[in-house]
């Protein structure tokens, strides 16, 4: 499955390594050399580790297979990547692991571990109150029709149990540690007001108001231009290692794997062909499959050069 990148590994020796084999036109100074300034605060957590054993998913009516035996772990204040082209699973394995799958698709194995308990049992019922997901397009995630800052409210009274002025209260708060500027104001407008990067940084408000020992990020950047991805991933990393909170990243780009990810895990038709520190992954790809992502990565990054 992969050593746990929590720790002991080398930052600067990951920098080197990702920026060598998969470079990016928007890098910025990294000074020290480490990945997005990332801190590592080496133990101490409250968190939970989350185990995924043996995951299997298929489409019920035909019992075609999506999923087969995936098996990932993600330790307190780790982010690890879930990588693959389209249709390889990863968002089914982050809606499995929700309790959130499509009409029409079961989950047929696969057990749920939190710090070494089995949850699966009672998994659909403690789900929001250990797990929080933030999707690819906020807005279609986001009530149309409610201010921003009474959705956040919300989640703060379900999982707070504050009273409503005091949940009002703590969303403003939270839109403000999201670094969204003038949170009073924003609080009091709808989602059709606010850019796409900004209703991004409301559902990690309202992913923080879930307290999660686990945040699920799938694809949480593409529908973003290159800079609000950027401040995007930053924010998560930032608030990674403030929590603690573990995240599974799901996300088609290795760019994103290679500047934000301790360890990375590859999907390739339902099948976990893959799995490592992502400076080991990019220096020294086992499965073919990897070695094309990588190679395609590489060619996108150089026709970008060129254009």
């Amino acid at each position: 499955m992969g050593s746990h990148g929590g720790g002991g590994c080398d930052q600067h020796a990951h920098r080197a390594v990702v920026d060598r084999f998969l470079p990016r036109p928007h890098d910025r100074d990294h000074g020290d050399g480490t990945a997005l300034h990332r801190r590592r605060s080496g133990g101490g957590s409250s968190m939970s580790r989350l185990t995924i054993e043996d995951l299997s998913v298929e489409v019920a009516a035909t019992r075609s297979s999506i999923l087969r035996g995936v098996d990932l772990e993600i330790e307190p204040g780790e982010i690890v990547g879930l990588v693959g082209e389209s249709g390889s699973g990863k968002s089914m394995t982050s809606l499995a692991t929700m309790g959130i799958l499509p009409f029409g698709l079961r989950q047929t194995s696969g057990r749920f571990l939190v710090d070494g308990e089995d949850v699966t049992d009672q998994k659909r019922r403690s789900v929001s109150s250990r797990f929080a997901m933030i999707f690819q397009n906020p807005r279609d995630s986001l009530n149309p029709l409610m201010k921003v800052g009474e959705q956040v409210a919300r989640m703060v009274q379900l999982h707070q149990r504050l009273g409503r002025a005091e949940s009002r209260a703590e969303a403003v708060r939270l839109l403000g540690r999201v670094h969204i500027i003038a949170p009073d104001e924003t609080a009091r407008k709808y989602p059709h007001q606010l850019s796409g990067g900004m209703c991004q940084r409301v559902m990690v408000a309202m992913a923080l108001a879930c307290k999660p020992s686990l945040l699920i990020a799938d694809e949480p950047t593409t529908a973003l231009d290159v800079t609000v991805q950027a401040q995007i991933l930053d924010l998560i990393i930032e608030l990674t290692d403030e929590t603690r909170c573990g995240v599974l990243l799901v996300t088609h780009d290795l760019g994103v794997v290679a500047e934000t990810c301790d360890r990375v895990n590859v999907l390739y038709r339902g099948d976990l062909v893959e799995s490592g520190t992502t400076a080991r992954v990019f220096a020294d790809p086992q499965h073919e499959y990897t070695r094309y992502l990588l190679d395609a990565g590489r060619q996108l990054e150089a026709a970008d050069g060129a254009a």
